[in-house]
């Protein structure tokens, strides 16, 4: 199943989140133990992951959503980290930039893959197996709808 763009997002801004939480508290430290703070919290978050669960950090397993080969079968972990840094890099050396395009030029028809997707040849696969219908209300159902057995 294809992951939707918003999934995607919130993978990353999960992982983001945590690096600048971190980011932020370490404004608190000494200066050379900041810097360490900060290199560990991005290793810890864009990086470690990879090495425990094959194609997904915190914020994909949060949001059931793995990166695969383009067959479906696991990256290389060596793959999936070298993916990770060419976005980081990319995404720090355009201040952010590069994640707008390339987050805009996700294709969700066939498969999810953005600019470093193509890079590297993989794609975003969706975990969840549950199936959404389109008339399923987002917020759930009121009270008077529960009341009417509706």
């Amino acid at each position: 199943m294809v992951p939707k763009f918003e999934k995607r997002v919130r993978a990353f801004a999960i992982d983001t989140s945590g690096v600048f939480i971190t980011a932020i508290l370490s404004l608190f430290i000494p200066k050379p133990f900041n810097f360490i703070l900060i290199g560990a919290a991005v290793l810890g978050f864009y990086i470690m992951p990879y090495f425990i669960s094959n194609g997904q950090t915190f914020g994909k397993r949060v949001e059931k959503i793995k990166v695969v080969n383009l067959d479906g079968s696991d990256a290389s972990i060596a793959k999936l980290l070298i993916r990770e840094i060419t976005k980081l890099v990319l995404s720090f050396l355009t201040g952010g930039i590069y994640l707008v395009v390339a987050f805009f030029a996700v294709t969700e028809k066939e498969v999810s893959r953005t600019i470093h997707d193509y890079i590297f040849k993989t794609k975003m696969i969706d975990l969840d197996t549950t199936k959404k219908h389109k008339t399923d209300p987002v917020l759930g159902k009121g009270e008077y709808a529960k009341k009417r057995g509706l």
